[in-house]
């Protein structure tokens, strides 16, 4: 079982020379999906691991997300780890490596939780602050031409953010890799299930949507669409 959680520190590795267009405040994130059978108890090891002294060291700020809604996917939760540069991921890989209270954190994964796919993921574009919304959509997508996407994309949420029909983050990420089942994801926060529902409502009824779904209809394939609420993060010390 342990195998299951070697992905964690190699992924780690994987930290140069990557390029992207980042526009938010961290440079990358890893994405670590789990089908979590005591989520108390992930959350307890990730807090032990956090007040260690490794933990008050490790460069990434860390948010545990579940997947209340996600069609098929055996994935009940999430883990993320946000870097601000590439030199904090690998940073991260060494800590991961050499530190016991990391080895210890894994180990106690081991009986709650088993692995169901990673990703390491590029923000193309971000805005506004993910970290301040309560729940999120997320579209996993495959996309032909990221930059006519991106463009039309863009377009649509300004506009609608312009007029407040938008009143949480939203972004697009890159898979750099771990893209077998995707080639990017997109999301939109909000504070609460009810703002949520009625953003989505506003945002496809909207001529802005009419638009933008007449330019990428041949250019994107929609995957799959998650209902993401966040559990618990824990801040880069």
């Amino acid at each position: 079982m342990i195998k299951k959680y070697t992905y964690l520190t190699l992924a780690f590795l994987l930290s140069f020379a990557l390029v992207s267009e980042e526009t938010g405040r961290h440079e990358m994130h890893a994405f670590y999906f789990m089908q979590v059978s005591n989520p108390p108890a992930i959350v307890g090891a990730i807090d032990k691991f956090a007040s260690s002294e490794c933990g008050k060291k490790f460069p990434a700020d860390m948010t545990l997300m579940a997947e209340t809604i996600n069609g098929s996917s055996p994935a009940t939760h999430f883990l993320i780890l946000s870097f601000e540069t590439r030199a904090d991921f690998q940073k991260a890989g060494q800590l991961a490596n050499s530190c016991p209270e990391a080895a210890a954190m894994l180990q106690s994964f081991v009986s709650s939780a088993s692995q169901v796919r990673n990703s390491l993921n590029l923000p193309v574009a971000e805005f506004g602050d993910w970290t301040k919304d309560a729940i999120f959509l997320r579209y996993d997508v495959t996309l032909k031409n990221e930059t006519a996407y991106i463009e039309a994309w863009t377009e649509m949420m300004d506009s609608l953010s312009a007029q407040d029909s938008v009143n949480g983050s939203y972004g697009i990420n890159r898979a750099f890799a771990g893209n077998d089942q995707s080639t990017h994801f997109v999301y939109i926060g909000a504070s609460d299930f009810d703002s949520l529902t009625a953003n989505q409502q506003t945002l496809t009824t909207s001529s802005d949507f009419a638009k933008f779904s007449r330019k990428v209809g041949n250019n994107r394939k929609v995957i799959n669409t998650s209902v993401v609420i966040p559990v618990k993060g824990w801040p880069k010390q």
